[in-house]
């Protein structure tokens, strides 16, 4: 007698859990919340980097940074210190930018290297990428001529030349001719005379050159240059310089092969759609810049050639300031400031920008 009516009761209890759950995850951003925390809300706002100050370097369509050896050789002692050299994708102009921490301004110096290159003032240079080690020499990486060009920091002489073989990896050589545009974005200098570059997009990928016949090393702490290192590529098998002020002809470039590629993981590339810079910054980490996820992120300490994907650091990003479209350089000072250019035509405008520092997940 009592079977039909402990059922009806028991459908309602059910349609009534049913509900309940449907509401809690039918809210828009829930994430299965019912409501985002206090704790949520600040972790939000500390993840989000705002501009502390703003400054011009006077070349177009700014697209890489590099801070000097000299400067993270002096780490901790001139923090408010920033010494660098930006370069642009339209010439051939490159700026060094350096400014102290006693409040005075900026000392900024723009020096045209296309006669010293022996290339054309009005071509493009397609530099994506600019590095340093630590003997006075500065290395450009240009994206569509896929090759690297080094001259001393001085900017009076070609030192090398190197043009980047991807033919011994299939699925990068196939995707490096049908995108020109999206080859190398970024370049870090390690040692044994290796080059890690960052791809940026179709698909975003790191990848390791080197000599050929070298074995890839991945990434830890002992593989980028020392602050007084110097990029060994540089040097002939004899230790000498493969080119002295004293030849007349500019060296032969260089072949440096493709030793190893990682894809981004899935979580790095629902960060990162895109890839536009890598910075080793002063903790000694590998950080990455998204221009079209205005992201900021710190990718994971070690990278093993035995991998096949680069991953980020567990919750380890940081959002851009709202507005800062076209972030495309990088460099992080002495107080975990990052400092980030951005491609512009204007010459005239404001395309520097120090941010607030990187706090949360220290490693």
């Amino acid at each position: 007698m009592n079977a039909r009516p402990a059922a009806k009761a028991s459908s309602r209890l059910a349609a009534f859990a049913i509900a309940a759950c449907i509401c809690l995850h039918g809210i828009p951003g829930s994430s299965g919340k019912a409501y985002a925390s206090p704790d949520d809300e600040i972790e939000r706002s500390q993840r989000k980097l705002a501009i502390i100050s703003s400054y011009n370097l006077p070349i177009a369509e700014v697209s890489g940074l590099a801070r000097t050896r000299s400067s993270l050789a002096e780490a901790g002692k001139n923090s408010g210190r920033m010494d660098l050299y930006a370069v642009g994708d339209s010439g051939y102009e490159m700026v060094r930018f350096r400014i102290g921490n006693a409040g005075n301004g900026p000392d900024v110096q723009v020096h045209d290297v296309a006669h010293i290159l022996g290339r054309h003032a009005n071509n493009a240079s397609q530099w994506e990428a600019v590095a340093m080690d630590g003997r006075e020499s500065v290395c450009m990486l240009s994206e569509t001529h896929a090759e690297i060009s080094c001259l001393d920091t001085g900017l009076q002489r070609v030192k090398a030349l190197f043009s980047l073989d991807v033919s011994t990896i299939a699925r990068l050589d196939s995707a490096w001719k049908e995108q020109p545009n999206s080859r190398g974005e970024g370049m870090l200098l390690m040692k044994k005379g290796h080059v890690l570059v960052l791809k940026e997009k179709k698909p975003s990928m790191l990848i390791e050159f080197g000599p050929e016949g070298d074995a890839p090393m991945g990434y830890a702490s002992d593989t980028f240059l020392a602050p007084d290192e110097a990029f060994a590529g540089l040097a002939g098998s004899s230790g000498e310089p493969v080119y002295r002020a004293n030849r007349s002809a500019e060296p032969a470039p260089r072949a440096l092969v493709a030793l190893k590629a990682w894809e981004f993981s899935d979580r790095l590339h629902e960060l990162a759609p895109d890839a536009s810079e890598i910075t080793l910054a002063p903790d000694g980490r590998v950080y990455l810049l998204s221009q079209e996820g205005a992201m900021l992120i710190r990718l994971e300490k070690t990278l093993k050639p035995g991998e096949n994907k680069v991953g980020m650091e567990h919750g380890a990003y940081w959002r851009l300031p709202d507005g800062m479209d076209k972030a495309e350089g990088l460099v992080i000072d002495d107080g975990m400031h990052p400092w980030v250019g951005i491609d512009i035509k204007q010459t005239n405008r404001l395309n520097l920008f120090r941010l607030s520092p990187l706090s949360g997940n220290a490693p």
